[in-house]
């Protein structure tokens, strides 16, 4: 008679220890693409003028921080074994910012104003910051502001 219980134990450990090594591979993808944007960003700053220069390269900072705040994601999954929302409300609010600063970019670059386009965009990017800002507010742990470090 087959033992059960040794190959769901076995399999279990070999689906955990695999799961781990994708969350590795991922982490040092994320690494590796982070470096990629930041050479990328300072290879290719040769705009005609200082505000476009600052605002690509200020855009690719900002998608490096957000793949950081992930690659932190992955870290703290691979340290704990749990999964924690916090990190994604962080990207959330990451890439809100990174949104209003770049339309504000171009709003600003373009020879052709949208007003109500613009501050509609402004409006619906900046209550998506302050939801998400909220949300992160309400949830207690590492990202909490009551805490004193």
């Amino acid at each position: 008679m087959i033992d059960h219980t040794h190959i769901r134990r076995f399999v279990l450990r070999f689906l955990s220890w695999s799961e781990d090594v994708l969350y590795g591979l991922l982490a040092l993808s994320f690494v590796a693409t982070a470096l990629w944007v930041m050479v990328h960003a300072f290879l290719t700053a040769n705009g005609t003028n200082a505000e476009s220069i600052v605002a690509t390269t200020l855009d690719s900072l900002m998608v490096v921080l957000m793949i950081v705040e992930l690659l932190h994601t992955i870290l703290l999954f691979l340290k704990t074994h749990k999964f924690r929302h916090e990190p994604f409300l962080v990207v959330g609010i990451i890439a809100g910012i990174r949104r209003l600063l770049v339309i504000t970019a171009q709003e600003t670059a373009s020879t052709t104003h949208n007003t109500h386009r613009y501050l509609w965009d402004l409006v619906v990017t900046t209550l998506v910051i302050l939801g998400l800002t909220w949300a992160l507010r309400m949830t207690p742990g590492k990202y909490s502001w009551d805490e004193t470090p």
